[in-house]
């Protein structure tokens, strides 16, 4: 009898339920960012959900599936903010090498990392806006746009991830997610 080859029902089972873990989820940082967030400024600025968001389960679970957040999370600020499709999709799947860079550092199990890779990660997601930006013609400020708006973002969305990397963290121990096998 010829060995089955190809994933297993539960391999399947497991995928799906992560898959729709991650559209609830980022579904949901997508809704809180294009609604309720674009109304709190915290020295000027609102906080960045879902970049926050992104780096973390970069750290929690790799690159590989922070590129699916990153990549679904900015198609769909995109459309609910009227960007250019795949501006903030290509920004945040960007920061994911960067957090994924992280998961195998000696303080992966330190809040101080996720803190430190959200500050990181911040100006190059929004140098990388600011550059998609300048290439469809529009004229950019850069020293304004970083002094302004990406240096007071730093604080707001480090400060961010010491609410969300808990939680993220809490939850994918709590539903059992584990890596997707693609």
């Amino acid at each position: 009898m010829p060995e089955r080859t190809g994933p297993s029902a539960t391999g399947i089972k497991r995928n799906l339920s992560n898959l729709s873990l991650t559209l609830t989820v980022v579904a949901l940082a997508v809704l809180l960012q294009a609604t309720l967030l674009t109304r709190v400024r915290v020295l000027g600025v609102s906080p960045d959900l879902l970049l926050v968001a992104v780096v973390a389960w970069s750290l929690l679970h790799g690159a590989t599936e922070g590129l699916i957040w990153g990549f679904i999370g900015g198609l769909g600020l995109d459309l609910v903010a009227g960007m250019p499709l795949g501006t903030s999709s290509l920004a945040l799947m960007a920061i994911c090498f960067l957090a994924g860079l992280g998961t195998n550092s000696v303080f992966a199990g330190n809040l101080l990392l996720p803190i430190f890779l959200a500050g990181l990660a911040t100006p190059v997601h929004g140098w990388i806006i600011l550059l998609s930006a300048q290439l469809r013609g529009l004229r950019v400020d850069w020293i304004a746009s970083t002094v302004r708006v990406i240096g007071p973002g730093i604080l707001l969305n480090a400060a961010l991830m010491v609410l969300v990397y808990p939680a993220l963290r809490g939850l994918a121990t709590r539903v059992g997610a584990q890596q997707m096998e693609w």
